[in-house]
């Protein structure tokens, strides 16, 4: 075996720079394909996955965006309820995102759709909360 003689880590065939040739030139052309197509796959089913109930989605969305508004509204007329609202407001999205990423339990893993459903409300009143900072 000479210098120039290079080992693949990938496949383990042997590449020769001056001659600029592999051993088996055809395998290298198919795992690119092969790992587009791979890829390719896994982009279609994040896609439909996402395409799945996406109307309920947006709705939780957009009414966790609403109350995110009606939250800082009428919280904010009284100014003394503001820690208390604060407080109640990070305890709901603490409690949600708690429920969501837990372990595997029976009994949550049978609500499983329910509280990726009160994810999306979770992620616009968070998201509607940061817009209405702005407000003032």
């Amino acid at each position: 075996m000479s210098w120039t003689t290079i080992r693949s880590s990938v496949g383990g065939d042997r590449f020769d720079p001056a001659s600029g040739s592999s051993s088996n030139n055809s395998s290298r052309g198919l795992r690119l394909i092969k790992a587009l197509q791979v890829l390719r796959t896994k982009l279609l089913v994040k896609f439909q996955e996402i395409k799945k109930d996406l109307p309920k989605k947006l709705f939780f969305l957009l009414v966790g965006f609403y109350s995110a508004t009606a939250f800082s509204t009428f919280i904010g007329q009284t100014g003394d309820w503001d820690v208390l609202s604060a407080g109640l407001a990070v305890l709901v999205v603490e409690c949600i995102g708690a429920l969501m990423y837990r372990a595997s339990v029976p009994l949550i893993n049978k609500m499983r759709g329910t509280i990726t459903m009160f994810n999306y409300w979770k992620t616009g009143l968070a998201l509607g909360l940061f817009l209405d900072s702005f407000k003032y």
